[in-house]
């Protein structure tokens, strides 16, 4: 069984663009911490990508972990996607909708037994709004769906003698900055995630004491 698979998608791997992690790029970080997997759209995704261009290892990386499906992609996507997003054909949210795919080969295979479905699509994960992913997850068990602002408090979890809590701050900070939404649904945002710091150091304070 190999440790627990990350599937990326294109917009996450944008916003940590430049951001630095205990001296490393944060987008490298999830290969660090994870087996990687990305369906084939997402790395044609990365590769129209012209504004906001990956530094190369990170591309070259996405391409390595080109998702190898056990099942048959285009069975998953005409039979798996349609109860939730009915609309397939649109090229609109390919990428998250592939990826999807891959969550379920990746359980269905017996490769992993659960995933972290990483994007900061904010629409499409929220239950409350019907998204087709937090639809996905609720009926599917495949796993979490992480933002790139989860990943972070996860590093710090993992890693906090090498990324101390002002830095981790920082961090958020910048990446709520690219993440897409409401003015106050994004500070109220940052100062939920904020607060999950401060919590975890104060636990791990406490029992680095004892």
């Amino acid at each position: 069984m190999k440790p627990l698979l990350c599937v990326v998608d294109t917009n996450s791997l944008i916003h940590m663009r430049g951001i630095q992690v205990a001296r490393k790029s944060l987008g490298l970080w999830l290969w660090r911490e994870f087996t990687v997997g990305v369906s084939e759209e997402i790395i044609k995704e990365i590769q129209r990508q012209k504004k906001f261009a990956l530094e190369n290892r990170i591309q070259r990386q996405c391409v390595k972990s080109k998702w190898r499906f056990q099942n048959h992609a285009d069975l998953l996507e005409c039979v798996f996607l349609p109860p939730f997003y009915p609309n397939t054909a649109n090229s609109k949210n390919r990428g998250e909708l592939h990826n999807c795919c891959v969550a379920l080969d990746a359980i269905l295979s017996g490769k992993h037994r659960q995933v972290i479905f990483l994007t900061d699509e904010i629409n499409v994960t929220d239950l409350s709004k019907n998204g087709f992913i937090a639809r996905i997850f609720d009926t599917f068990p495949l796993g979490r769906i992480w933002s790139s602002l989860d990943f972070i408090v996860y590093l710090f979890l993992r890693h906090r003698k090498d990324f101390p809590l002002p830095e981790a701050k920082n961090a958020l900070r910048d990446l709520n900055a690219r993440i897409c939404g409401d003015p106050i649904e994004a500070q109220s945002r940052l100062i939920a995630f904020n607060k999950k710091l401060r919590q975890i150091d104060q636990i791990l304070s406490q029992l680095s004491r004892s």
